[in-house]
């Protein structure tokens, strides 16, 4: 990680900087993980989005910035007051087939912050630290229904598997986007 990088995105509304997340930061990150559910509503039951909890995300963060997988990459992105208001995170990608080497995991941001161009930082961020890890390659798994993944194909992500999934006792179709040449990446 670029320790103690920051990178900044000055939109119209809001200024933003990215940086490399802390342990610290798991309650924050937790609280956005939690918040961000909103973008689920009606695509997944309830029953699945109300075992979402900042106590239960806090351990999970806490645990996973305590002791990240090799190669992990997790970002959180700020506003002006250096509040965090976003993140992304993945690392290598977890299937092994779909013909990528990294995978951005999870990017979720506050209702607020949403559409001002900080999931945009965050993942020109993500990709800047997979490349300098060695990462060629990227995918990231989207649920089908998501109006939200036409942020990924806007990016240039393109279709790349399709599997099932189940929540809550529900079947529902994720849809893999990929990018084969990173350093092509372009916004």
């Amino acid at each position: 990680m670029l320790e103690g990088q920051d990178f900044t995105f000055d939109s119209h509304i809001q200024m933003f900087n990215v940086r490399p997340a802390l342990i610290s930061d798991a309650h924050s990150i937790a609280v956005v993980h939690v918040e961000s559910k909103s973008t689920y509503s009606g695509l997944l039951p309830a029953s699945a989005l109300s075992k979402f909890t900042v106590e239960r995300r806090e351990s999970s963060w806490t645990e996973m910035l305590t002791t990240p997988e090799p190669h992990a990459v997790t970002l959180v992105g700020c506003n002006a007051q250096q509040e965090v208001v976003g993140f992304a995170s993945g690392g290598a990608e977890r299937t092994g087939q779909l013909g990528c080497d990294g995978e951005l995991h999870a990017i979720y941001l506050l209702p607020a912050v949403q559409r001002q161009g900080l999931g945009t930082l965050l993942v020109e961020r993500f990709i800047h630290e997979l490349r300098s890890r060695g990462f060629r390659s990227m995918a990231v798994w989207v649920l089908g229904a998501n109006p939200y993944r036409k942020f990924y194909e806007a990016l240039g992500g393109q279709f790349i598997a399709e599997k099932i999934i189940e929540r809550g006792g529900e079947a529902f179709v994720e849809i893999a986007y990929g990018w084969d040449d990173l350093s092509k990446f372009k916004v």
